[in-house]
């Protein structure tokens, strides 16, 4: 999934520039992806960007996140570091790590890594036109070539 996620990245700068789903489908299998790669972005990127549960309220400052019992219980303790790192430094809003953690939750838990993290964070980011420090982005988008160094 990381490779896709880059290609889309690298080809459609503007998130909004990306085709629709089944056109998207073809390009990616045009560009060497296998089927499975393939549905799993797309299937991710449905996840992320149709889900009604997210609100447009921003969380206050100072709120602190409790993980449910089913959220521990797959999610990594570097993961969720990971995730409050990114909050506390204003890389990602509170509401864009809970889109994270929602499409965490949808696959399976042998699959959870920093660097799937890290990768699902970059796609929120790309499809939220977000800017990042350069430090932090360096490391997600070493991410997606499997040399991650951020913990």
């Amino acid at each position: 999934m990381a490779e896709v996620i880059a290609f889309l990245i690298e080809h459609f700068q503007d998130f909004d520039r990306c085709p629709p789903p089944e056109d998207l489908g073809r390009l990616l299998e045009d560009a060497g992806f296998d089927a499975m790669e393939i549905g799993n972005t797309l299937m991710m990127m449905e996840v992320l960007f149709n889900s009604s549960e997210f609100s447009a309220e921003p969380v206050s400052r100072g709120a602190m996140r409790v993980y449910c019992a089913e959220e521990t219980d797959v999610l990594p303790t570097e993961v969720v570091g990971l995730l409050h790192y990114l909050v506390n430094e204003h890389a990602v809003s509170s509401e864009q790590r809970e889109m994270v953690v929602h499409a965490l939750t949808h696959i399976p838990a042998d699959e959870i890594t920093l660097d799937t993290a890290k990768v699902l964070t970059l796609m929120v980011l790309w499809a939220h036109k977000s800017e990042l420090p350069v430090l932090i982005g360096d490391d997600l988008m070493d991410a997606l070539n499997g040399k991650a160094v951020m913990h």
